[in-house]
Parts: C-alpha cells; sequence; structure tokens
C-alpha cells in the first residue's frame, strides 16, 4: 500500500536522497535543470535556490520549520521558481555558489540559501533561515516578501548587484602563477601548525575542532622528512585524543564528522564516508610511524565500521549516515543513567562509568539551550583511563551488548548515494591499510572496490562518472572524481601489483589532464571544458573536510611521472603549487595536502624494484613493511608476464632476477644501488639508508 501525501513535487522522480527527502514538501519544487530556469524566464520570477545534503542537520531543521510550512510554501511558490540541489550530487554548482555567498556575507555553509535572477547570477545569500524572525535572524516570512519587493522595484539594483558579486569571483581565481612552492613553504607551514596546536587535547584552534587527516599526514610526513620529531608528535598525539574521545563512536566504531569543543567530547553526530577512509589513512600512517597499537585497532575499526554500515553489496561505499533520528540529533548514540543501568551490572558501572565519565545527570550540556542534557557519551579522558580500561577484562562483551542494545533504536538516515570521489578516497585508505599491514581482508575489500570503479564509474574513452549510471540522468566526473580515483588506482597498484590498474591510472591521468587542465593560467578547474552549466569555471585549492583536486591532482601528476618517465608531469605538479602559491603563502595550514606533493618534490623519493616469483614478492614486502618511508615508490618486476608493467615504465627491462631470484634495486635521485639478492641484505640496506 503507498503512503498518501497531501503535496508531491518533481523531486519524487530523483534518486537523490537528499532530494527525496523534499519530494513531498508543499514547496513546488524542481531539480536543477532547463525546465526551472525557462519557466523563471518566462515567468520573469527569480530563483529560490537551497542546496544541502541528506545528514546535514540544519538542512532538516530549516526543511521542518519553513518548506513543510504552508504559509512560507505559499510564498516561495508566488514569488519564485524554487529549486533543491544535493551538494553531493552537483558538487560543481555547489562550489559555484558557495563561493558567491563567502563572496557576499563572508561565510557559507548549509543549508546554503541562494536568490539569484533566471539567468543564474546571485544577488543574495545566506544559510539557515527560521520560519519566523528572530533577534539577529530575519524570518523566512519577512524575508520572502522584501526580495519579492526588490525584484519589482529595484531590479537595476539588483542587476548591478549580481554583475559585481561575478566580476569578484572572476577576480578572485588564480591570476598569474607565482612563485615555485619550496621548502620554505614546508617551514611556514610547520611554524603555522605549531601556532594553532593545542597541547593539551591535540589538534589545531579552538572550537570547533575537525579531525583534518590530511594535516596530521603532512606533519607524519614533515617530521621523517626533517627528523624533527617534535612535529610528528602534534600528528601522534592528535590520533590518540581523537581516537580516546567522544568524536569517535567506542560503541559501534567510526569516527563522527567533528567536535563542538575544544577537547574531542561532544561531536557533531553525522558521520561521513570521506572522514572515515581519510582517518583510516592518517592512523595507518600514524601506526607505521609510532608502532601505536591503538592506532593498529582504530584502523581495524574504521574497518568494521565500513563493512557493518556503508558497505554496499556491490563493493562500493555509501556516502553518510545522519546526526538526526526521531527528529533529534544525537539520539541514537546517547545514553541516559537509566538506560545505562538496566543494561550494566553495579560491577560493569563502578568499573566502566568513571572511565568513560558517565554520570547520573549525564556528562555533556546541550549544544543550543547549554543546559545539562541528561545524556551520557562515551568518552575516555586520559592515557591512564584507557590503560585501565585495557586492563579490565569483560569490556569487549560489554560493548557488544551496548552495540546490540543500540541496534534495536531507531536508526540515523543512511545516504545510500554512491560517490566516485568519495570511493576513490576509500580505495587509497584499504590498499595502503592492506600494504602497511599484510591484513588480507582490507586487501580483499580493495580488490572488490577497484573493480567496482573499473567496472561501474569508468566509459569507454577512459571518461568517468560522479555517480553510478543507474539513473537516466549521467552525470559526467569533476575534477575531484579523476584525482581521487588516480590516487585510489595508484596505492592500490603498490597493495596487489596488478600492472593494469597502474595502466589505467596513468590513461585516467591523460583525459584529466585534457579536460581539465588551465593552459593559460595552470591548475585545473572542477569543471571540464565547454561546461556551460554555470556562469564560470572555478579553480579550488584549499584543503578543508577533504583534501581538494588539485592538491591530489599535484600529487598523482609526481609520483606517476617518476613511475612512468613522463618528467613533463613532474613539471606540472610543480606547476599547480606554482599557479596557487600565493594563497599557500597567505596561510599554508589551509593547504596541507598540496604541500605533500611539495614534500615528495624537495624530498625526492626513493623507487623499489622487487623482481622474482610471488613468493619473492611477499618476503620483501614483509621486510619493506618494517620501515616507514612516505615517499618510495614500489613496483614489482614479475619473471613472467612483465611485458605490461614494462610498458608503463621501461626501466623495469633492466631490472630483472639474478638468477631468477629474488633481487631488489633501490634507487634515488636516478642512480641505483646494487641491489639485495636475499632478505639478510635487504634489511641492511634499509637500515642504513631509511630515517628513523
Amino acid at each position: 500500500m503507498h503512503e498518501s501525501h497531501p503535496h508531491t513535487n518533481r523531486l519524487v522522480k530523483s534518486s537523490s536522497p537528499y532530494l527525496l527527502q523534499h519530494a513531498h514538501n508543499p514547496v513546488d519544487w524542481y531539480p536543477w535543470g532547463e525546465e526551472a530556469f525557462e519557466k523563471a524566464r518566462l515567468e520573469d520570477k527569480p530563483i529560490f535556490l537551497s542546496i544541502g545534503y541528506s545528514t546535514c542537520h540544519w538542512c532538516h531543521v530549516m526543511a521542518h520549520e519553513s518548506f513543510e510550512d504552508e504559509a512560507v510554501a505559499k510564498l516561495m511558490n508566488e514569488n519564485y521558481i524554487c529549486i533543491k540541489v544535493d551538494r553531493e550530487e552537483r558538487p560543481d554548482i555547489d562550489q559555484v555558489y558557495m563561493a558567491a555567498a563567502t563572496s557576499l556575507i563572508g561565510r557559507g555553509g548549509w543549508p546554503l540559501t541562494i536568490v539569484m535572477s533566471p539567468d543564474k547570477r546571485p544577488f543574495f545569500a545566506g544559510t539557515y533561515f527560521p520560519k519566523v524572525s528572530a533577534p539577529g535572524r530575519v524570518g523566512m516570512l519577512d524575508l520572502l516578501p522584501r526580495i519579492t519587493e526588490a525584484w519589482k522595484t529595484q531590479r537595476e539594483e539588483i542587476e548591478g548587484a549580481a554583475d559585481q558579486i561575478i566580476n569578484a569571483l572572476q577576480q578572485k581565481s588564480p591570476g598569474q602563477a607565482g612563485e615555485l612552492l619550496t621548502g620554505e613553504a614546508l617551514v611556514k607551514a610547520r611554524s603555522d601548525f605549531k601556532r594553532n596546536y593545542d597541547s593539551s587535547n591535540g589538534g589545531f584552534g579552538s572550537a570547533p575542532k575537525f579531525p583534518s587527516p590530511h594535516n596530521l599526514v603532512f606533519l607524519l610526513r614533515e617530521g621523517y622528512r626533517t627528523g624533527d620529531s617534535t612535529i610528528s608528535n602534534m600528528a601522534l598525539h592528535s590520533l590518540k585524543q581523537m581516537r580516546l574521545g567522544g568524536i569517535f563512536d567506542h560503541i559501534g566504531f567510526g569516527f563522527h564528522r567533528y567536535s563542538t569543543d575544544a577537547n574531542w567530547h561532544v561531536p557533531h553526530f553525522e558521520k561521513m564516508l570521506y572522514d572515515q577512509v581519510n582517518l583510516m589513512l592518517a592512523y595507518t600512517e600514524g601506526w607505521e610511524v609510532s608502532r601505536d597499537p591503538l592506532f593498529l585497532q582504530t584502523v581495524e575499526e574504521i574497518f568494521v565500521y565500513l563493512s557493518d554500515k556503508l558497505k554496499s553489496p556491490s563493493g562500493a561505499y555509501y556516502s553518510a549516515e545522519d546526526a538526526d533520528s526521531e527528529g533529534e540529533e544525537g539520539k541514537f548514540y546517547v545514553w541516559s543513567w537509566e538506560e545505562l543501568q538496566r543494561v550494566m551490572d553495579e560491577e560493569e558501572l563502578v568499573t566502566f562509568a568513571p572511565i568513560f565519565g558517565l554520570r547520573n545527570g549525564g556528562n555533556f550540556d546541550d549544544e543550543v539551550s547549554r543546559r545539562p542534557s541528561g545524556k551520557n557519551i562515551f568518552d575516555i579522558d586520559s592515557d591512564s583511563e584507557y590503560e585501565h580500561l585495557v586492563n579490565s577484562p569483560g569490556w569487549a562483551e560489554l560493548r557488544k551488548k551496548l552495540y546490540q542494545l543500540r541496534e534495536d533504536r531507531i536508526h540515523p538516515g543512511l545516504d545510500n548515494k554512491i560517490l566516485a570521489d568519495w570511493n576513490g578516497l576509500a580505495l587509497s585508505a584499504l590498499s595502503r591499510a592492506a600494504s602497511v599491514t599484510g591484513e588480507q581482508r582490507y586487501r580483499q575489500a580493495a580488490s572488490d572496490l577497484a573493480t567496482y570503479l573499473r567496472d561501474e564509474i569508468i566509459q569507454g574513452d577512459d571518461q568517468l562518472l560522479h555517480m553510478p549510471a543507474s539513473h537516466e540522468d549521467k552525470i559526467e566526473g569533476f575534477l575531484d572524481d579523476y584525482s581521487f580515483i588516480i590516487q585510489g588506482f595508484r596505492n592500490f597498484y603498490e597493495t596487489t601489483f596488478e600492472a593494469e590498474y597502474l595502466k589505467l591510472a596513468i590513461r585516467l591521468q591523460k583525459t584529466q589532464l585534457t579536460k581539465f587542465w588551465d593552459e593559460e593560467g595552470g591548475g585545473f578547474f572542477f569543471t571540464e571544458v565547454g561546461d556551460s552549466d554555470l556562469f564560470m569555471r572555478q579553480k579550488e585549492i584549499y584543503d578543508g573536510a577533504i583534501p581538494s583536486g588539485n592538491s591530489v591532482a599535484a600529487e598523482n601528476l609526481y609520483y606517476l611521472g617518476r613511475l612512468a618517465e613522463k618528467p613533463e608531469w613532474e613539471l606540472l605538479s610543480r606547476k599547480i603549487g606554482e599557479t596557487f602559491s600565493e594563497q599557500v603563502n597567505r596561510a599554508p595550514r589551509g593547504f596541507s595536502a598540496l604541500l605533500q606533493s611539495t614534500q615528495a618534490h624537495v624530498n625526492g623519493t626513493r623507487e623499489i624494484v622487487i623482481a622474482g616469483d610471488l613468493k619473492d614478492l611477499a618476503d620483501a614486502r614483509a621486510v619493506l613493511r618494517k620501515y616507514y618511508d612516505p615517499f618510495k615508490l614500489t613496483l614489482y618486476r614479475p619473471n613472467q608476464n612483465f611485458d605490461l608493467i614494462e610498458d608503463i615504465s621501461g626501466f623495469l627491462s633492466y631490472q630483472k632476477a639474478i638468477d631468477g631470484g629474488l633481487t631488489v634495486y633501490i634507487c634515488e635521485d636516478y642512480a641505483c644501488q646494487f641491489p639485495a639478492t636475499d632478505l639478510p641484505s635487504l634489511e641492511r640496506t634499509l637500515q642504513e639508508t631509511v630515517r628513523d
């Protein structure tokens, strides 16, 4: 039996979970498309554009207060053409109008509210608006009539404002290239991080505090590169504090989006795929540096969460779990004292309540009202409390019991979109974890995902889709889709040494250069050549919640240039840094992923070629796993069927197995050492050449 709704709009035909959430609003929503713009032109109405995503808490709040309200909907329907956009489905639209909002009001966020002319030129921007005005915040019932009146009586001023916004955005685009990014930029970045480091709680800056795993990876590599452990220790301390804090889900595993306070205690509860996989990569590298068993445990726990909640039957991964359930943020994750008493006996309460800071009256205040919530978040305050937990028998069984009890609650919504770019990040993380640990389950998961991306996301002629073509409207791949999948295939090759995937990475790199590279100004545009859907093509370099596509492309071009003997790609990698050097030098902490390619350029790489049969490969890799070297490249030349890998890397034709047995070549600065032909000599060479 179909559910009956008093209202149904055009979004009902969408596949996006976010758009479907609004399919039964009284607002006459259109999806982004020519139908809406044509209607706006014919009726001479402004467009009300609302951009959000399915796990966005304040998007839900605004939808409930305003878009589900008949009075607000009447004002919108009579005076505007209303368009809804899922920012994850159309990051190109979100990026352009977020830049417009930042230009207009100095900030952005979601829900993003834009009012624009029928030709897509914005003249008003904001984020969340309530239904009714309150001190310091105008409500929709007052805002909409004001804009309507201005549209009718002040059109010339509106047109002028729209022109000014577009001119300002175009002037903000990188102009002439600056100077090359060198070791000096790395020094500035280190100083920037040190100034903002929270030595007590880990992380950088004050509340709200975001994990930003690419920052931590940069610091781990910079500590290795310089031999200065104080740099890597900032990252290691931050990784530990995040894992112990409430931002980590101690019951069901995985990380919440960010911490609302400075000490990682109270999270914003949504769980994003990109956070899980980028943190998995950071904890993998943190374990390589420190061999702290907590970090290896965290890699495993993130993997369990991914497999449990986000993995699709196809082998790819869904986008996110919501923060809200039953209309309340975090309800699924928090516990009253009475609930804890029902599931934990007195001895367990006495043992575990102090470790996790669980209290009768709750252990955190409500974020909005600032009053005691009466609820508890599991959070470990200190290393000593963690040691107490490790040494307390019964926690593993109790955690399972709490997990099962929690599973009976009403779950947060699942955003089951499969996005190419985020799955490219997942492939990198799973591949690196498999390479570093030798864990076969990680390798199998990476293999399942690589197969999916190859078969469902890559089209003929080495083109990518942004999402699998499961519905009529195919969305072609954006810059990030190419950057992250190329990186994923690069890392996957160094996990399985299936040369097919390295070849794929190289072919996709060629396509990316053709579609997105700016021949005049350098760097990559986010959208491809000839894309006329928007009023401008954006270039993004800021490394925010995830690294930018330009940052990852700079690293891809460097390493693929080395592997495939394409020095022109190494020059293009440097050109990206040069293009954005002015922004980087102004605030280097915001570009840590881009600076990872600068680290590689400054440090140089070590190419390690393993020749021999599969047993030789496995034995050599077991030795290599003992040593952290973030700038190494590993290739495998088998004794048979080596044509494809030699076609990619011609120098491998000279690096064969001596007498058919294990042979490892270690090359640096375009020179190779005498090959190691047994494991002890390989171990000795690595001990002598790899930094501690």
